[in-house]
C-alpha cells in the first residue's frame, strides 16, 4: 500500500515536472525572470541619478515638504555624478533651507542650510519635474566636444533663479580642478542655451546666469570649511 502511494506520489510529481517544462509555462517564467532582472539592473542604474537622489534625500523631510526643493547640486566624473546635494524649503529654521547630502544612493548628511540668505518658498520646485540629469550632462558634453573643451569632472546645479526666467541646469566642466566654463542647460527640453567661460565676469550679459554663485557657495556652509574651499576658493565657514 505504501508503496502503491509513494508510485503516485512520483508519478504525479513527474506530471508536475512535464507541466513545468512546457512551453507556454516555460515563456511565463522565463519572462518574469527576465522581468525582474531589467528591475534590478534599473533599480542599480538609478541610484545615483537626481531621480534617484531625490527619492533617498525626501526621507529626511516632513512629508509637506518634499515637493518643494530650493535647488540641486550634484558633482561627479564625465561619466556620472555620485554626490547630490539637495536643499528643501523648510520654514522652521531660520534660513527656510534644510540641505541633505546623499552619496552613493544613500544619506549622508542632513544639515540646516545657513548660507546667509533667506530662501523663498516661491522660488521652489517638485522634483518630479525632473527625472534625470543625464539629457542635460548629454548636452553639456556635445557642446564641449564641438567646441573643443576637454574636461573631467561636472558639478551640476538646477534651481529655480527666478519667477519668470528660464528653469535651467548650469552644468561646470572642469580638468585637474580648473574650471573650463559653464553650459546653461534648459531643464525641460535639455537644450543647450548658453556658455560662459571661467574668465567672464560675474555679470554676463544673459541675466539667467545670476544667482547661480551664490548658491554654490551657500550650499557649502555647513558642510565644512575643507570642502567649500575645494569648490569655491573662499574659506568663511571656519572664519
Amino acid at each position: 500500500m505504501a508503496l502503491h502511494h509513494l508510485c503516485c506520489c512520483s508519478a504525479r510529481f513527474r506530471g508536475m515536472i512535464a507541466g513545468m517544462k512546457s512551453v507556454p509555462f516555460f515563456k511565463a517564467a522565463l519572462a518574469a525572470t527576465g522581468l525582474m532582472l531589467m528591475a534590478g539592473v534599473a533599480s542599480a542604474q538609478n541610484t545615483n541619478s537626481v531621480g534617484g537622489a531625490f527619492e533617498v534625500a525626501r526621507g529626511a523631510v516632513k512629508p509637506e515638504l518634499q515637493t518643494k526643493v530650493v535647488s540641486v547640486y550634484g558633482t561627479g566624473t564625465a561619466a556620472a555624478i555620485d554626490k547630490w546635494y539637495i536643499i528643501f524649503y523648510d520654514p522652521a529654521v531660520a534660513s527656510h533651507g534644510r540641505a541633505v547630502l546623499v552619496e552613493n544612493g544613500k544619506i549622508s548628511k542632513t544639515y540646516v542650510a545657513n548660507g546667509g540668505v533667506t530662501y523663498a518658498k516661491e522660488l521652489t520646485f517638485d522634483p518630479s519635474r525632473i527625472t534625470s540629469e543625464g539629457p542635460a550632462l548629454s548636452a553639456a558634453q556635445s557642446y564641449a566636444a564641438k567646441h573643443k573643451i576637454t574636461y573631467d569632472t561636472v558639478h551640476a546645479l538646477l534651481k529655480e533663479t527666478g519667477l519668470n526666467k528660464p528653469f535651467r541646469w548650469r552644468v561646470e566642466l572642469l580638468h585637474a580642478n580648473h574650471s573650463r566654463g559653464f553650459v546653461y542647460v534648459n531643464a525641460l527640453d535639455d537644450s543647450v542655451a548658453a556658455y560662459q567661460s571661467p574668465t567672464a565676469q560675474k555679470k554676463s550679459s544673459s541675466s539667467d546666469s545670476e544667482g547661480f554663485g551664490d548658491d554654490v557657495k551657500n550650499t557649502f556652509l555647513g558642510i565644512g570649511g575643507d570642502l567649500q574651499q575645494f569648490f569655491t576658493g573662499e574659506r568663511t565657514v571656519d572664519k
